[in-house]
């Protein structure tokens, strides 16, 4: 090999070198890419400590005065409707335990189906698994339930239910089987999060 061969390797070596180099270190420097200061999350967050219960409802959703909640039921304790469809809506209710002492998740699925059937004969289970609701490994179960109003409607309700010591916790949300798709993913969020203490 020639010197002068010998010499135009080296130079192109050293210059291939370099211009990694210089990408690498432009690389390994570049500022991490930031969210934009006004890009907010899309739901907000509740923990109440007073009640032992933490969750996320979407921004699609306005909060239920508390009279409206009452008038409904004096075990609810958070009410939501989409903000333009009030006929989809979320709860939480609580009712104190009559028995302290280990509850099946099947005895819960099975306690939230008939409840269910008394206000709604026709209600039938679609769906039901075990979910993870809170400390200390505490199950829960969460299903998916569909019915018929009185006027003919097919609905849809959604719920994940667990219990502590002393409360039961009923998460669920409820709408005409016909828009289920354009909330599901808030329903989700809202029954997935669901902890309770």
């Amino acid at each position: 090999m020639s010197k002068k061969n010998i010499i135009l390797i080296v130079v192109v070596s050293i210059l291939l070198l370099g211009t990694g180099g210089f990408w690498l270190v432009k690389i390994k420097n570049k500022p991490e890419e930031k969210k934009p200061a006004n890009q907010e999350k899309n739901y907000f967050e509740i923990n109440d400590e007073l009640a032992g219960i933490y969750f996320k409802v979407g921004k699609k959703f306005d909060r239920m005065p508390a009279n409206q909640l009452q008038t409904k039921n004096p075990n609810f304790i958070y009410g939501f409707s989409a903000k333009d469809d009030n006929s989809v809506t979320c709860f939480i209710s609580q009712t104190k335990r009559e028995n302290a002492g280990v509850v099946k998740v099947a005895d819960l699925r099975d306690g939230v189906l008939e409840q269910m059937k008394k206000s709604n004969p026709d209600a039938k289970l679609d769906d039901a698994q075990i979910v993870d609701v809170g400390e200390n490994n505490n199950k829960g179960a969460k299903l998916k339930m569909s019915y018929t109003e009185a006027d003919k409607i097919p609905m849809i309700q959604w719920e994940t239910v667990g219990i502590t010591e002393k409360l039961s916790t009923f998460a669920f949300c409820n709408c005409p089987k016909a828009v289920v798709d354009l909330y599901q993913e808030e329903f989700e969020l809202f029954l997935s999060s669901l902890k309770i203490k």
